[in-house]
């Protein structure tokens, strides 16, 4: 019975119907949640909230959620990094902002620093420019190298960012944070590990385990329907040229800190 959702999940993607399937759970979910996001928008006026597929393709078509949760994240984010950044300006980067879950939120708990947003979303970047004042956004390729000068972040963050990007591109979006990191600049990422296994079919878990890493594979990059998976192993191996471990929180031992996904706290080298 566990294998059911994986494998319906596979035959779906086989005969490539997933983009059928994202339309189809998009409006279950809003039919869903309207009458809760309805009151939400009518008791909170003066919050801007994108459109609700922007909702539910980055994260969850819950209004207050939203909201509430990105604040926390927030919160987290600077308590997690506090230490290893420099005062009192540090540069920061969310890397694949979406439309502001975060980063709309970091001012307020981090009000010196200075903020960057990008996405490979145009039309999201639009948003945020529209909505979010004093960050500075900007539009980036799916695929490297971003506009960004060398060695100018004291920050780069990125929460289900890597679960969303094909293997054959992860190395190359490694180097290119490590290229944009000041020398000790702190790298924060989460990736999807044992916690996730369970939405794995037996042949692509041991695919996983025989390379340490595995792709669900979509037309667009990035798309919440695109989604992969890291062992530690692997990981560790795969940032090591460019950044030292801080430290680490597996999601199957940590599910408070990002909801079951493994948290790095990475230091980039020379």
């Amino acid at each position: 019975m566990h294998l059911l959702k994986p494998l319906l999940k596979y035959c779906i993607y086989q005969f490539g119907l997933a983009g059928k399937l994202d339309q189809f759970l998009f409006r279950f979910t809003q039919f869903q949640q309207k009458k809760a996001n309805d009151l939400y928008r009518k008791n909170n006026p003066s919050i801007s909230l994108p459109s609700d597929y922007d909702l539910y393709e980055t994260y969850q078509l819950k209004y207050r959620q939203f909201i509430e949760d990105g604040a926390l994240a927030a919160r987290e984010i600077r308590e997690w990094t506090k230490d290893y950044l420099p005062e009192p300006m540090p540069v920061v980067l969310d890397w694949g902002c979406g439309v502001g879950r975060i980063i709309r939120h970091l001012p307020l708990v981090y009000p010196s620093a200075v903020f960057y947003g990008c996405d490979s979303n145009e039309e999201r970047i639009q948003w945020n420019k529209t909505h979010i004042p004093g960050i500075s956004f900007t539009t980036v390729n799916s695929f490297i190298p971003t506009p960004y000068s060398n060695s100018i972040f004291d920050l780069v963050y990125g929460i289900s960012v890597l679960t969303h990007i094909d293997t054959d591109q992860q190395v190359d979006w490694i180097y290119e944070l490590a290229r944009i990191l000041k020398k000790d600049g702190v790298l924060l990422l989460s990736t999807q590990g044992d916690f996730y296994l369970p939405d794995l079919l037996p042949g692509e878990k041991r695919k996983f385990a025989r390379k340490g890493i595995f792709t669900k594979s979509y037309a667009r990059q990035g798309h919440r329907m695109m989604s992969t998976y890291h062992n530690q192993t692997h990981f560790k191996k795969m940032v090591s040229p460019w950044f030292t471990i801080l430290e680490y929180y597996p999601g199957n031992a940590n599910p408070h800190k990002l909801g079951g996904q493994d948290l790095w706290i990475l230091k980039k080298m020379n």
